[in-house]
């Protein structure tokens, strides 16, 4: 009798844990093709020129492409920061295998920045008001962020992840701060000159260099414990 109260308590476990797994599966197929979308949506954004006369010349096309420039140019930075983002979220969610209700919402409230970035976008490559356009679309990208490491530091402490499965790191919160400050610095920097731009150049780099000297920091304290 006891064999057999053993045996259906384990069979419950091991449904519910597929229960769990599913439902994450659920969650990360359901954000990989909210992402899929977005950036879609880009693209269907592309302008296109029109109106070229018939037999237009080679210069006349290009000309043409040219001064839709500022629009390609948001449409790269956007496909860049879009897949960014992805990438963490694939590298945070690929070990997740239960879900409970704040994660959910956090990954809802994620994917709402990620939905909005082609808006984000089609305002940033408009003309007037540059400081205006770039401060919101930096905004996003820092309120997206602020909300995947608060997803991050929930996966981490909640025991959402598979037994064994490496945890995010310190390094890697480290690393999405960064990516926020500077991307939070740029918007009084954009009221001043274009050039702020280039403070969402450097955020990459600087975010690895960041997390380098974090996961350094962390082996450091690591090899301290074992020795002592």
């Amino acid at each position: 009798m006891t064999d057999q109260i053993e045996e259906a308590e384990r069979d419950a476990g091991d449904v519910a844990g597929e229960a769990d797994f599913i439902s994450a599966e659920r969650l990360i197929f359901f954000s990989d093709a909210v992402v899929a979308i977005a950036i879609t949506l880009l693209a269907f954004a592309l302008p296109i020129p029109h109106g070229l006369p018939a037999g237009a010349q080679n210069t006349t096309v290009w000309d043409a492409i040219w001064a839709n420039r500022a629009d390609y140019l948001a449409f790269l930075i956007s496909f860049v920061v879009i897949g960014g983002h992805w990438r963490s979220h694939h590298r945070v969610f690929r070990y997740v295998t239960r879900l409970d209700s704040r994660i959910i919402t956090l990954n809802m409230a994620w994917l709402l920045m990620i939905i909005v970035i082609p808006l984000a976008t089609r305002l940033l490559s408009g003309s007037g008001g540059f400081g205006v356009r770039f401060s919101l679309y930096a905004a996003i990208q820092v309120f997206t962020v602020l909300i995947f490491l608060l997803i991050s530091r929930h996966i981490r402490s909640g025991g959402l992840l598979r037994p064994g499965a490496p945890s995010p790191t310190a390094s890697g919160d480290a690393a999405l701060l960064t990516i926020a400050a500077l991307f939070a610095v740029s918007i009084p920097v954009a009221f001043v000159t274009p050039w702020a731009f280039a403070l969402w150049v450097a955020s990459a780099p600087v975010a690895r260099a960041v997390r380098r000297r974090a996961t350094r920091a962390e082996q450091g304290e690591s090899a301290d414990d074992q020795g002592s």
